[in-house]
Protein backbone atom coordinates (compact mmCIF):
# COMPACT_ATOMS: atom_id res chain seq x y z
CA UNK A 1 0.00 0.00 0.00
CA UNK A 2 2.01 3.19 -1.00
CA UNK A 3 1.26 6.51 1.01
CA UNK A 4 -1.33 7.69 -0.94
CA UNK A 5 -4.04 5.24 -0.62
CA UNK A 6 -2.81 4.42 3.06
CA UNK A 7 -3.47 8.71 3.71
CA UNK A 8 -6.96 8.37 1.87
CA UNK A 9 -7.72 5.81 4.60
CA UNK A 10 -7.16 8.09 7.54
CA UNK A 11 -8.72 10.84 5.77
CA UNK A 12 -11.84 8.91 5.42
CA UNK A 13 -11.09 7.50 8.95
CA UNK A 14 -10.61 11.20 10.39
CA UNK A 15 -13.83 12.33 8.98
CA UNK A 16 -16.21 9.32 9.61
CA UNK A 17 -14.89 9.79 13.07
CA UNK A 18 -15.88 13.45 12.95
CA UNK A 19 -18.97 12.82 11.94
CA UNK A 20 -19.89 9.95 14.66
CA UNK A 21 -18.79 12.81 17.41
CA UNK A 22 -21.04 15.36 15.35
CA UNK A 23 -24.37 12.65 15.96
CA UNK A 24 -23.43 12.26 19.44
CA UNK A 25 -22.75 15.96 20.39
CA UNK A 26 -25.90 16.86 18.80
CA UNK A 27 -27.86 14.12 20.48
CA UNK A 28 -26.89 15.19 23.88
CA UNK A 29 -27.15 18.41 22.69
CA UNK A 30 -31.09 18.15 22.14
CA UNK A 31 -31.37 16.01 25.15
CA UNK A 32 -29.71 19.26 27.44
CA UNK A 33 -32.08 21.63 25.88
CA UNK A 34 -34.86 19.47 26.06
CA UNK A 35 -34.28 19.31 29.54
CA UNK A 36 -34.03 15.13 29.48
CA UNK A 37 -30.35 15.16 30.44
CA UNK A 38 -29.19 17.82 32.65
CA UNK A 39 -25.41 18.41 32.13
CA UNK A 40 -22.52 21.05 31.61
CA UNK A 41 -22.65 22.09 27.80
CA UNK A 42 -18.59 21.99 28.19
CA UNK A 43 -18.67 17.65 26.53
CA UNK A 44 -21.11 18.98 24.38
CA UNK A 45 -18.72 21.77 23.07
CA UNK A 46 -15.23 19.09 23.63
CA UNK A 47 -17.34 16.57 21.12
CA UNK A 48 -18.52 19.68 18.26
CA UNK A 49 -15.40 21.34 18.66
CA UNK A 50 -12.33 19.10 19.01
CA UNK A 51 -14.37 15.96 17.76
CA UNK A 52 -16.12 17.06 14.42
CA UNK A 53 -14.56 20.38 13.85
CA UNK A 54 -10.79 19.47 14.12
CA UNK A 55 -11.28 15.79 12.59
CA UNK A 56 -12.65 17.43 9.66
CA UNK A 57 -9.84 20.26 9.14
CA UNK A 58 -7.30 17.11 9.91
CA UNK A 59 -8.94 14.77 7.86
CA UNK A 60 -9.78 17.57 4.89
CA UNK A 61 -6.58 18.90 5.24
CA UNK A 62 -4.69 16.10 4.11
CA UNK A 63 -6.66 15.90 0.52
CA UNK A 64 -6.19 19.50 -0.17
CA UNK A 65 -2.71 20.09 0.90
CA UNK A 66 -0.98 17.54 -0.79
CA UNK A 67 -2.71 18.26 -3.75
CA UNK A 68 -2.34 22.20 -3.50
CA UNK A 69 1.50 21.40 -2.93
CA UNK A 70 1.87 18.34 -5.40
CA UNK A 71 3.59 15.87 -2.89
CA UNK A 72 3.40 14.64 0.42
CA UNK A 73 5.73 14.98 3.00
CA UNK A 74 3.82 13.14 5.91
CA UNK A 75 3.89 9.79 6.80
CA UNK A 76 1.26 7.35 7.29
CA UNK A 77 2.79 6.52 10.84
CA UNK A 78 2.41 10.26 12.05
CA UNK A 79 -0.47 10.65 10.60
CA UNK A 80 -2.00 7.53 12.63
CA UNK A 81 -0.31 8.72 16.09
CA UNK A 82 -1.82 11.90 15.51
CA UNK A 83 -5.45 10.29 14.74
CA UNK A 84 -4.79 8.30 18.00
CA UNK A 85 -3.51 11.39 20.04
CA UNK A 86 -6.68 13.70 19.31
CA UNK A 87 -9.14 10.94 19.74
CA UNK A 88 -7.11 10.01 23.46
CA UNK A 89 -7.35 13.24 24.02
CA UNK A 90 -11.00 13.87 23.13
CA UNK A 91 -12.45 10.86 24.98
CA UNK A 92 -10.35 11.48 28.27
CA UNK A 93 -12.33 15.17 28.28
CA UNK A 94 -15.33 13.55 27.39
CA UNK A 95 -15.04 10.72 30.08
CA UNK A 96 -14.48 12.96 32.63
CA UNK A 97 -16.93 15.57 31.87
CA UNK A 98 -19.63 13.16 31.63
CA UNK A 99 -19.32 11.24 34.78
CA UNK A 100 -18.73 14.52 36.86
CA UNK A 101 -15.51 13.67 38.20
CA UNK A 102 -12.97 16.66 39.10
CA UNK A 103 -10.17 14.90 37.71
CA UNK A 104 -8.04 17.89 37.31
CA UNK A 105 -4.89 15.27 36.35
CA UNK A 106 -6.83 13.39 33.67
CA UNK A 107 -8.13 16.60 32.15
CA UNK A 108 -4.56 17.95 32.01
CA UNK A 109 -3.33 15.04 30.06
CA UNK A 110 -6.36 15.11 27.97
CA UNK A 111 -5.37 18.76 27.21
CA UNK A 112 -1.90 18.25 26.69
CA UNK A 113 -2.50 15.13 24.19
CA UNK A 114 -4.84 16.92 22.39
CA UNK A 115 -2.05 20.37 21.97
CA UNK A 116 0.58 17.18 20.66
CA UNK A 117 -2.12 16.43 18.00
CA UNK A 118 -2.38 20.12 16.77
CA UNK A 119 1.25 20.44 16.78
CA UNK A 120 2.00 16.99 15.08
CA UNK A 121 -0.95 18.02 12.55
CA UNK A 122 1.21 21.80 12.26
CA UNK A 123 4.37 19.75 11.70
CA UNK A 124 2.92 17.41 9.01
CA UNK A 125 1.33 20.09 7.18
CA UNK A 126 4.30 21.91 7.51
CA UNK A 127 6.29 19.21 6.17
CA UNK A 128 3.86 18.60 3.00
CA UNK A 129 3.89 22.53 1.88
CA UNK A 130 7.90 22.85 2.19
CA UNK A 131 7.97 19.90 0.62
CA UNK A 132 10.03 18.44 2.56
CA UNK A 133 9.68 14.39 2.20
CA UNK A 134 9.34 12.76 5.83
CA UNK A 135 9.26 8.80 5.47
CA UNK A 136 6.81 8.55 2.97
CA UNK A 137 6.15 5.04 3.56
CA UNK A 138 4.09 2.63 5.28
Amino acid sequence: MDNVVATSKMTKLFIATGFLYFVIGTILLALNLSGIVVMNRDPIFVLLLYGFVTQLIFGVSYIFVPGVSRHSGTSYKSIIVEYVLLNVGIISFEGVALTYQKDVAVLAAGLVVLIVAALLHAINIWRTIIGKRGGNTV
